[in-house]
């Protein structure tokens, strides 16, 4: 088993573009309705992050892989509210999660155009937020410039603690092997916390109700 994850940590030392794909993807899953719910993107992204660094891999490119990916994730769900409307709450599967799109919209009359800077850093607000902003009309000069001043403080925050797990395991000169399975084992056991979570608020769910947005 050793062996087989030092060949993971290999592959992406020899291969590192498939890092910064599987990153880019994951930031931008984040701002997706719904996807952004189910995916732990947040988690992986330090977990391949933490990974790429034992292979040796520039954290720079990892940074910007996450950050491009945050900027284009929240800048696809604005256009899908801005081009679609209300009209896209009434299909699957947003038809389904009524109370997020109503703690979203209540969220952006509170904060106003820092919502989307504050949504990027909240659980379920940041899936569901620049989609409902895109509904209700926010300019987008404001939109674009809180989402990639958003984007530029949330990268950081979730790149360079998997860097620096990634070296600090690398200088207790554990294999890549051993830092493979000790990376997965720990972001099975963050996985399995994330899931318990989940389950709890489904069976504990907010108010559903479908926001009078066009009013």
């Amino acid at each position: 088993m050793t062996s087989y994850f030092a060949g993971i940590v290999d592959f992406i030392g020899v291969h590192p573009h498939y890092a910064l794909i599987a990153i880019f993807l994951l930031a931008s899953s984040e701002a997706i309705p719904v996807i952004g719910t189910v995916v732990p993107g947040s988690t992986l992204i330090i977990g391949i992050c933490a990974l790429a660094t034992g292979a040796h891999v520039n954290p720079w490119p990892l940074l910007g892989a996450a950050i491009a990916g945050a900027i284009f994730g929240d800048g696809l769900s604005f256009w899908l509210g801005h081009r679609y409307h209300q009209e896209i709450l009434l299909h699957w599967p947003l038809i389904r999660y009524p109370q997020f799109i109503h703690r979203s919209e209540a969220f952006i009359k509170t904060h106003g155009a820092v919502s989307v800077f504050l949504a990027r850093f909240i659980a379920v607000l940041r899936a569901f937020v620049p989609l409902v902003a895109g509904i209700l009309g926010m300019s987008s000069r404001q939109f674009y410039a809180v989402n990639i001043l958003s984007a530029l403080a949330w990268a950081p925050v979730h790149v360079f603690p998997g860097v620096l797990l990634g070296m600090a395991l690398s200088f207790a000169h554990l294999s890549p092997g051993r830092l493979a399975i000790l990376l997965i084992v720990g972001l099975i056991a963050v996985l399995a916390a994330g899931q318990a979570l989940r389950s709890y608020f489904n069976r504990h769910p907010f108010p559903a109700r479908l926001p009078d947005i066009a009013a």
